[in-house]
């Protein structure tokens, strides 16, 4: 059983913040923060409200599990200017696809020397983010970071509480500009213990490992899903050993890619045993056998983000990044073609974050070094 963390203040860094999305992952930052004496804004959008009516009433979330407590929140809202107007730090516990919509909208009412940190990042949020401001010409300094997974391993439950596994021990974590990586991640570590930094936010989308896993099992449990639905164990029942062998191909190619490009990664079962959610480093054994993992349900059928995101940014990022490094990725292709079969969408010509559209191709490595390292405006 996980001993429950007994949480401390985390010093004067940041005081206020700013917690976009109020799903399972939101809910846990949330009362994490506030647990740790941060007064905290939590904000959804208005036709998500069902997901914090509740709390809007009684600001409180009831937090169960390895941090726990009653977290008392300074503000609940569906208006985002008013979430992050004067806050120290904006956190964005939303799922990829949203990103740009946020992205948008916060263009419209970003502060000059704002921090904004992608909660997870979702493979290139970052450069994404980046793109749309520019396109806004915002003429400012933002601070964007991402990581490479969420933070937390929770589940809403009920109107206000939230059940948090597990707080994850090795989240791949670097700012844009790369230059203020180390910085931001001393100052940010108080918070979430488990960051770790990274070279930059290239090497960070690679460490995402959602795009390996979700989309082999999805896939090869497509029947299933749609018989069962939730009532199918999406990893117990899902990663067989063949499943498993899909997945360590893929991950081949996300390594490859890594190594083309100078970055020293690690295989992602494991990533997931340094995370804590898992025992094992074998493809199989660590996603199977997992007591994280074990509960977790399948999706009610093929039109979810384990699909639109996983494939749609994840695997769509390691294609048109082997194109412009010459790396092979069969895999990734194959899983991309039998996606458009099943969904309908094609997501190889969507491009919504090619290599092109994250503003990475045709760039030398000393060209990627200044894109990724050098402060600019926005």
């Amino acid at each position: 059983m996980t001993e429950t963390v007994q949480v401390e203040g985390p010093g004067p860094a940041f005081q206020t913040v700013a917690v976009i999305g109020a799903g399972n992952g939101g809910k846990a930052v949330a009362a994490d923060l506030t647990l740790q004496d941060v007064n905290v804004r939590l904000f959804e959008w208005p036709e998500y409200a069902s997901n914090i009516e509740a709390l809007k009433q009684t600001p409180i979330v009831e937090a169960h599990g390895v941090v726990s407590g009653e977290a008392h929140l300074d503000l609940v809202t569906t208006d985002l200017g008013a979430a992050i107007d004067g806050v120290d730090l904006i956190v964005a516990c939303v799922q990829g696809p949203a990103h740009a919509r946020l992205a948008t909208e916060l263009a419209l009412l970003i502060e000059d020397g704002a921090i904004i940190v992608l909660n997870p990042g979702s493979t290139g949020g970052a450069l994404e983010f980046r793109r749309i401001f520019g396109e806004y010409k915002i003429d400012k300094y933002v601070l964007l970071c991402e990581t490479g997974t969420l933070t937390h391993c929770a589940r809403a439950k009920g109107e206000r509480g939230v059940h948090i596994g597990l707080r994850v021990a090795h989240i791949a974590f670097a700012s844009l500009p790369g230059e203020a990586t180390a910085d931001l991640h001393t100052l940010l570590q108080p918070l979430f213990p488990g960051l770790k930094a990274k070279a930059d936010v290239l090497e960070v989308a690679l460490c995402n490992g959602n795009p390996v896993i979700h989309p082999a099992i999805m896939l090869a449990n497509a029947g299933v899903i749609e018989t069962r639905g939730p009532e199918h164990k999406f990893y117990a029942e899902g990663v067989t050993p063949a499943v498993a062998r899909v997945i360590e191909a893929v991950d081949g190619e996300r390594m490859a890619l890594g190594k083309a490009l100078g970055y020293d990664l690690i295989s992602e079962p494991q990533m997931c045993r340094e995370q804590g959610y898992s025992a094992s480093a074998d493809y199989h054994e660590c996603y199977s056998k997992s007591p994280v993992f074990g509960e977790l349900a399948s999706p009610p059928g093929v039109e979810h983000r384990y699909l639109h995101e996983d494939c749609g940014l994840g695997l769509v990022t390691y294609v048109s990044l082997g194109e412009i490094m010459g790396v092979e990725t069969p895999m990734s292709r194959a899983i991309l073609t039998m996606a458009k079969a099943m969904t309908g969408r094609d997501y190889l010509k969507e491009g919504r974050r090619a290599a092109e559209r994250l503003g990475l191709a045709g760039l030398d490595e000393a060209q990627r070094a200044a894109f990724l390292q050098e402060r600019r405006r926005v």
